[in-house]
């Protein structure tokens, strides 16, 4: 089955198996995989290049389970419509900026409490461990924007809801919620503000590329 998925999703598949395979295995030879998660520049722990590393990294099978067999199904879909190239550029660019709206809401609180976009840096603050963050969600919800915007009225099912639902409902309907959860803060865990982010970096993406005249159903 592999071999008839378009190239795009082909390997970016294989590279988030691969990284999978590395998170269980590596630590065994004392290999530190925290190195390829996102933290917040504050961190001693951050790198530039988690910014792309962190997209192919996950937290526990279902994570990873989830994003592989959502980007299975909208991956191949939309890099027909859009093309291999224009694929791989809205996946990256969506993860990255899932990461930096991410990026920005943390700096946004960590200024409100502490007057400081790096208080590890500033005397008299107590050091702040910061947790990061990983996986595919934020360059997917990019992918599945830009599935909303090709294919509005293609019906979905998602999850526990037990009928079809339009993508142009359930899509915005997903970003809405997780919105709100971020702004409530839910504290699940989840980077709410990161999926925000890779859908709005998506829509841009594909509302430029139609600008520039790609074709429109």
């Amino acid at each position: 089955m592999m071999v008839q998925l378009p190239p795009g999703l082909k390997n970016l598949l294989i590279l988030i198996a691969l990284m999978g395979m590395a998170q269980l295995s590596l630590p065994n030879i004392g290999f530190d995989v925290f190195q390829f998660y996102l933290y917040y520049p504050d961190s001693p722990h951050f790198q530039p290049w988690q910014l792309i590393t962190h997209i192919f990294c996950h937290g526990g099978i279902g994570h990873f389970l989830f994003n592989a067999i959502a980007l299975f199904s909208f991956g191949g879909i939309v890099e027909h419509r859009m093309g291999t190239q224009r694929f791989l550029t809205l996946f990256f660019i969506s993860g990255l900026g899932a990461a930096l709206l991410h990026l920005g809401i943390m700096g946004y609180e960590i200024q409100s409490a502490y007057g400081t976009l790096f208080p590890n840096q500033a005397s008299g603050v107590d050091f702040l461990p910061y947790g990061p963050m990983l996986g595919a969600s934020g360059a997917l919800y990019g992918v599945m924007t830009a599935f909303a915007m090709y294919y509005p009225n293609e019906s979905m099912i998602f999850l526990f809801i037990p009928y079809p639902i339009k993508a142009k409902y359930l899509v915005p309907g997903m970003i809405v919620l997780d919105l709100v959860f971020g702004i409530g803060g839910s504290g699940t865990g989840i980077a709410h503000f990161a999926h925000v982010g890779g859908a709005l970096t998506g829509f841009i993406a594909v509302w430029i590329w139609r600008r520039k005249g790609q074709r429109w159903a």
